[in-house]
């Protein structure tokens, strides 16, 4: 797959000379190759690997995000596709000085970009380092940077051009990879209905042996009878562990790192075979730990343990976990809604499109491509929880698309475990490849091309769009190294929720209401994005920070709204940008002709693109 990815940017790289081309492929994508190379962009790591691993993880509440991913392009067909197409600039950050006359805005709008761009970026490496890890046995580093070397050379080389015949041929595969494995194992196992006919906890098909480590926790729904390889000790209580309900360390999945920050209990000595009560426990040395089969399955996080029942409904371990259901689901759906269509990497494709009908059927055709794709990963969730839950043993449900396949065994087995680790390279690399584009189009279009250097000519800014790819991608590479215990839904829920917060209520107030001031622009974007990147980067700090957890978990509602903040920061982007527009009115000069440029069809010959050819 890296060959073919890297034959495919270098066969772009002939058709690849000017700015247009590397910026946004010289606007003549047609519908259906951009609609494959939105999709193939679009459906990364999370949507690959992440989703199966919620499902398994938490159940019937984390349908919310494949359904959320796919209808926000719905919202984009009918509001921001077609206008922002006949506007005709090259970023996002274009169209805020463009529509308001206003180059500080611009600033404003590139710093935007570059959280929004390296917190999607993250889940993306860290889905390489665990696909590398779990298919060959290398180092999660090795993963992280084969990866990102592939797809810097893509874009350095074939910018927005290259990528885009990548991306497309990449989505193909992503459909491929995903659907016929989960095909043969559905085939082959008969299905999850019968494991989930009793109501109970999920249970080892067979006997299963864990290498625990030392500081390693383990939930216990049951009393468990286990065999250690050689005597050790562990730190046990009585029920489950005082957390950020549903916040921080469920959600997030925290590393157990730091567990006796968490836990106070009995220090138990076993050797040899041991009964062990329902509870908690932290293992304090190093054993290789072996449960019987029909054995209640350890969580090996701090994920609520949950009966069949509760996995099955709604308001199961993910929502009811938080204590505040309703409040955690409608914030997740309105950040993942709405973010799509304020993700500065998708917006940007838009802009390849001949036209405005043209990008209106792109909308159009992904709502098809995404809908045949998201069937697959609650399949892969489902069937993990079935008939593998020894992976919540040992915290590894982000690999249950990896390690499903091998469960065939022989031959197939193996060369299922080689397709959809074929499709889990081409996720991240796809997203990945577009997260550089739009970074490096921030930071040499934006910051160089029209802030340091306006007179820069144009194999200046070419090559300052390709350092700028390069210098994003080791960045990103290098944060990714950093985040392995975080969720790769999260980290891209997270991306969301910033993107939800402030480019969603700039567009769809500039593209639509024509008294909203740059005032009130401004202030909502910075007000929306800033609150929300607060919040997240506070509910990271309390994985880390014992002091700020337990504070978290008394206050579980403050908790819920700073791992889901967008039920909050939408509408008070949305208040500060309407409010500030009425009470200092004075939209900008020339706002008429602008939103007719927005609006009129191209056949009345009135579109005048923002940055021409």
């Amino acid at each position: 797959m890296a060959a073919l990815s890297l034959a495919a940017g270098l066969f772009a790289r002939r058709f690849a000379h000017t700015t247009s081309d590397f910026m946004v492929a010289a606007r003549a994508v047609s519908p259906r190759i951009n609609a494959a190379a939105i999709s193939g962009e679009y459906l990364s790591a999370a949507s690959f690997l992440g989703i199966a691993g919620l499902v398994m993880q938490y159940g019937y509440d984390v349908l919310w995000y494949p359904v959320g991913y796919a209808a926000g392009y719905l919202l984009l067909l009918l509001f921001i596709a077609g206008p922002l197409r006949r506007f005709g600039a090259y970023t996002i950050p274009d169209f805020a000085e463009g529509r308001f006359d206003s180059p500080r805005f611009r600033r404003l709008a590139v710093g935007l970009v570059l959280v929004i761009g390296f917190f999607y970026a993250l889940p993306q490496v860290e889905a390489a380092g665990i696909t590398v890890e779990t298919a060959s046995g290398l180092p999660y580093w090795v993963g992280v940077v084969v990866v990102s070397g592939v797809v810097i050379a893509n874009v350095t080389a074939g910018g927005m051009r290259g990528i885009t015949l990548v991306q497309s041929l990449q989505f193909a595969v992503k459909v491929f990879a995903i659907s016929l494995p989960a095909f043969l194992l559905l085939l082959h196992f008969g299905g999850p209905a019968t494991p989930f006919g009793s109501a109970g906890l999920a249970r080892l098909p067979q006997k299963t042996t864990y290498q625990v480590t030392a500081g390693e926790l383990w939930q216990l729904p049951a009393a468990t009878e286990l065999r250690v390889s050689q005597p050790t000790t562990v730190t046990w209580q009585r029920g489950g562990l005082v957390r950020a309900p549903g916040a921080v360390s469920a959600e997030v999945a925290a590393p157990p790192s730091r567990p006796q920050a968490r836990i106070r209990g009995r220090r138990l000595a076993i050797s040899g075979r041991a009964l062990l009560p329902k509870g908690t426990v932290i293992w304090q040395g190093a054993a290789a730990v072996t449960l019987a089969a029909g054995t209640a399955a350890p969580y090996a996080s701090s994920t609520p343990v949950s009966t069949n029942t509760a996995w099955m409904g709604p308001f199961g371990p993910l929502a009811g976990g938080s204590g505040h259901s309703l409040l955690f689901t409608y914030s997740l759906i309105m950040a993942i809604l709405l973010g799509t269509i304020g993700l500065p990497h998708i917006l940007v494709r838009f802009y390849t499109n001949p036209d405005a009908r043209a990008s209106r059927r792109t909308a159009l055709v992904v709502l098809v491509m995404l809908g045949a794709f998201y069937i697959w990963p609650p399949v892969y969730g489902a069937l993990g929880r079935a008939l593998d839950p020894s992976l919540y043993g040992s915290n590894l449900t982000d690999s249950v698309v990896l390690v499903l396949p091998s469960l065939l065994g022989g031959w197939l087995g193996q060369l299922l475990l080689a397709v959809v680790s074929a499709g889990a390279f081409a996720a991240f690399t796809s997203t990945l490849s577009g997260l550089l584009v739009s970074l490096a189009g921030a930071l040499g279009h934006d910051v160089y091309g029209r802030w340091l250097r306006p007179e820069a000519g144009p194999v200046a800014r070419r090559r300052a769009f390709q350092l700028a790819a390069l210098l994003s991608g080791v960045v990103a590479a290098g944060l990714g190294l950093m985040v392995g215990q975080f969720n790769i839904s999260v980290l891209v829920g997270w991306a969301f929720a910033i993107a939800a917060s402030s480019f969603f209520p700039l567009l769809v107030l500039g593209i639509w209401w024509p008294r909203l001031t740059t005032a009130g622009a401004a202030l909502g974007v910075a007000l929306g994005g800033s609150l929300a990147t607060l919040a997240i980067v506070t509910t990271m700090v309390a994985t880390v920070a014992p002091s700020l957890e337990l504070f978290l978990a008394r206050e579980s509602a403050l908790a819920v709204l700073l791992s889901q903040p967008a039920i909050v920061t939408v509408p008070v982007a949305f208040l500060a940008m309407v409010g500030v527009s009425w009470l200092r009115p004075g939209p900008p000069a020339g706002v008429a002709a602008k939103m007719v440029q927005l609006h009129a069809p191209e056949l009345l010959g009135l579109r005048r693109d923002y940055i021409p050819e």
